[in-house]
């Protein structure tokens, strides 16, 4: 292998749909010819991943993003293109291949209700054939860190939401996979578990050179776990680099949030308007003309209570998906 963990080339995904029709005539016509449509859910991806790195790979619902992680974990065929992950083409699901990666989703959970977390993590070890003693010591070194040590002997369904997450989390990452992949994992959880499951995901990254590939509509998990972002819009690339970068490109504008004033008038401001309600409004203007601008808003009577914002990488991603629509 060398030193690329994920590398596409072209990937693509169609579904072909079958019309149903809007009424019964419609119905009963599609039963002997159907109308059918092509949805492409992934176009052309072309990306490279290399080993160790922490990957945010963000969009909106729709965009594509489950798909593709199904085509680079072998779950899904590619209509055209191909992909290689650890040096393995996923559509040959070797067992080199998939004993390499690991997948947790947040909406779906691996774990038997009714075995404990500790039944399950012995059927793991013997189904990836690790030795015992090196399991045993893996897995209570993870739970330590997870603060789950006391959960592993308890029926799964006692647990909370968010000690079966970290269950999942550890599950996942002690066949010592050298690519994690994670969709959605910190959905539904409150703000320590999230918290907790960052910062794992962080250490175990710098300690073993963990490859994370991340979706979330999370920006606080992008943002304090990823370093390389890849952004899709309609199953297309729109921006494929460093998170810093995307910063720095957004790093001069600044935000201006204010309550309206009576005599507010749309047409009276000279700055693009991000956000606003019958309340407040939002603008966004070049940082060396804040002052200006508040100003100008005073001096015609638009608002009060003027509060200045740096673009947080949220922001900044809907920047990136209004400039591209």
């Amino acid at each position: 292998m060398g030193k690329n963990a994920i590398e596409v080339h072209n990937l693509s995904k169609e579904y072909v749909i079958n019309s149903r029709g809007e009424n019964w005539a419609a119905v009963a016509k599609n039963i002997f010819k159907p109308q059918k449509s092509v949805v492409k859910a992934v176009q052309s991806l072309n990306f490279e991943i290399k080993s160790g790195e922490k990957v945010g790979f963000i969009g909106k619902n729709g965009a594509g993003k489950t798909t593709t992680i199904k085509m680079l974990t072998g779950t899904l065929f590619p209509s055209s293109g191909y992909c290689k992950v650890n040096g393995y083409n996923p559509v040959e699901r070797t067992n080199d291949f998939k004993k390499s990666i690991s997948v947790v989703m947040g909406n779906r959970s691996q774990l038997f209700p009714d075995l404990t977390p500790r039944d399950y993590l012995e059927l793991l070890q013997t189904m990836y054939d690790i030795p015992e003693s090196v399991f045993a010591k893996t897995v209570a070194n993870l739970a330590r860190i997870l603060n789950v040590t006391e959960k592993l002997d308890l029926q799964t369904r006692k647990l909370s939401l968010g000690e079966r997450m970290k269950i999942e989390f550890l599950a996942g990452v002690a066949t010592r996979p050298k690519v994690l992949f994670l969709d959605e994992p910190t959905i539904g959880l409150d703000v320590i578990a999230k918290r907790d499951i960052r910062k794992f995901l962080v250490s175990l990254n710098k300690e073993e050179n963990l490859t994370v590939f991340l979706t979330s509509h999370d920006m606080e998990d992008i943002a304090s776990i990823c370093d390389h972002l890849i952004i899709v819009d309609r199953g297309k690339i729109i921006w494929d680099g460093q998170k810093q970068e995307l910063l720095n490109k957004f790093s001069n504008n600044k935000y201006i949030s204010f309550i309206k004033s009576e005599s507010f008038n749309e047409t009276n401001i000279k700055a693009k308007i991000i956000d606003q309600d019958d309340v407040t409004t939002t603008i966004k203007v070049p940082a060396q003309k804040v002052d200006h601008v508040i100003a100008q808003l005073a001096q015609n009577n638009q608002g009060t209570d003027y509060q200045i914002n740096d673009l947080k990488l949220e922001d900044i991603i809907l920047e990136l998906f209004a400039e591209e629509n």
